[in-house]
């Protein structure tokens, strides 16, 4: 569950969609769907990540996840006119190019070649895993107290050719650098 305070904070900064807020308080694998869905709504891909206008952003869901159902329900979701498609990636070894790459806790132990293998695509990369955008990943979740919030690097999105918009970048932890290792 989400404090009340943190709950303002997402709906001042835009951050929750009106049907979470018309409901019951989200849990946290919804929370991190709604974070989700607004991190592609402050990122730019390349115009080469699309073939046409119409195409719509690919989310892969890698591994095994407790947050896979709540990203399911972003599919068919529209941002900047694109449809979201979310598709579930059992193992590394079936990844195809996406647009937005959610990789599962299940993948912690195997995080170098997942981020090896989306190297070189623009994907903004985004795991529930601790010290994630540390690692090379884009966007790691992470907990402050009871609060969800993220650490992000800009670094590792301009590195893809991803534009991540400054409201994004002054609402989560600035990681700088790869620390590499596992933790």
């Amino acid at each position: 569950m989400l404090p009340r305070g943190a709950l303002v904070v997402l709906i001042l900064a835009g951050f929750l969609p009106l049907p979470v807020l018309a409901g019951a308080v989200p849990g946290e694998a919804e929370v991190k769907a709604a974070f989700v869905f607004n991190f592609i709504k402050f990122v730019e891909w390349p115009s080469s990540a699309f073939h046409s206008p119409e195409d719509p952003i690919l989310l892969s869901v890698l591994g095994n996840d407790p947050n896979g159902a709540a990203l399911a329900s972003l599919d068919g979701k529209k941002v900047s006119g694109r449809r979201v498609v979310v598709r579930k990636v059992p193992v590394l070894a079936g990844l195809e190019r996406c647009h937005v790459l959610f990789v599962g806790a299940s993948e912690k132990k195997a995080l170098a070649p997942v981020l090896l293998a989306a190297q070189g695509w623009p994907v903004l990369t985004v795991a529930d895993i601790e010290g994630f955008a540390g690692r090379g990943g884009t966007i790691g979740f992470i907990r402050q107290d009871d609060r969800i919030g993220f650490e992000i690097s800009e670094e590792a999105a301009r590195k893809v050719g991803l534009k991540v918009d400054a409201k994004l970048l002054y609402l989560g932890k600035s990681v700088r650098g790869s620390q590499g290792g596992e933790r």
